[in-house]
């Protein structure tokens, strides 16, 4: 069960407050062109972010790049979570970035996707910009947006402020920072790096689960229980990813592209690209050259 707090949108920036319970699981699997950030107001959730799984909690926020393998689930014990969460369009957001070696949306998120642990001072401010960001978001006019997109702003250099303090205290303590990888988590990390790195390869359960000396069933159950995935659908969204890829930095055929990333079947490379991406092959690459 989902309460939607609170949901606006301008260009650029789209915003919502959900307020969920216990046995939410975020159930479609997707890639998408925004980057996100999360901030979690109060709570706690496993993120699980390309191969890694992050325990987050009230008072921590959440970056996913551009085309990310994301999904959350619920910790046991929890009694649900709220969070705050933006999406953001660099086709719009570009221009306003404020660090020289960071130009855009993009380039901020390859740089600082993952978890940040705030103060609490920087997060009573994180709060308080939330606040006023919602206020503005409310508004029609032409100054209200402008000014939404300055909160946003602020929001990111409070994010990048925590992540780079945070990293120093992981270096003086020499700690590798919030990824859970104990237990079936450090395995599912494993299975995940391989699925990443094999992805055009045939790929069955049982040959995975003889190279990680797993069962089938428990391979299946562990894999779908820490990611949210099945393995399968891990796989394909890898495969789709690394599709997209192609498409944009390849003149590969689409029939060479479907081979490439494992496919094989151009009819079922492009139902299943259709169905994560919603357009097909061709019109994300015509789109994505500016033809579309």
């Amino acid at each position: 069960m989902s309460d939607i707090v609170f949901q606006a949108q301008i260009p650029g920036v789209f915003a919502e407050e959900t307020l969920r319970r216990q046995n939410f699981f975020m159930a479609r699997r997707h890639l998408h062109e925004s980057t996100e950030l999360y901030f979690m107001l109060e709570g706690e959730r496993y993120y699980f972010i390309e191969q890694d799984t992050y325990h987050v909690k009230q008072g921590m926020a959440v970056l996913i790049n551009r085309d990310q393998i994301h999904k959350t689930n619920m910790v046991s014990g929890s009694t649900g979570h709220r969070r705050f969460l933006l999406q953001l369009d660099p086709s719009v957001l570009d221009g306003m970035f404020f660090l020289p070696e960071i130009p855009n949306v993009q380039s901020f998120g390859e740089n600082y996707w993952g978890v940040a642990e705030f103060s609490e001072e920087d997060w009573q401010q994180a709060l308080l910009v939330i606040g006023m960001l919602k206020r503005e978001l409310q508004h029609r006019e032409p100054e209200s947006s402008a000014m939404a997109k300055l909160l946003v702003m602020q929001l990111l250099a409070l994010f990048v402020r925590s992540r780079r303090q945070q990293e120093i205290a992981w270096r003086k303590n020499r700690i590798s920072g919030h990824p859970v990888h104990t237990g079936i988590h450090q395995t599912v990390h494993e299975v995940a790096i391989y699925l990443q790195n094999h992805s055009s390869e045939p790929c069955s359960l049982d040959m995975l689960a003889n190279r990680f000396y797993i069962s089938r069933a428990y391979l299946t159950r562990m894999f779908k229980s820490v990611t949210g995935f099945t393995v399968t659908e891990y796989l394909t969204v890898c495969r789709i990813r690394k599709a997209r890829i192609l498409l944009d930095e390849t003149k590969l055929s689409i029939t060479e592209i479907a081979d490439r990333t494992g496919f094989g079947n151009i009819t079922y490379f492009e139902k299943v690209f259709k169905d994560m991406t919603h357009m097909t092959p061709l019109k994300y690459r015509n789109r994505s050259r500016g033809n579309g």
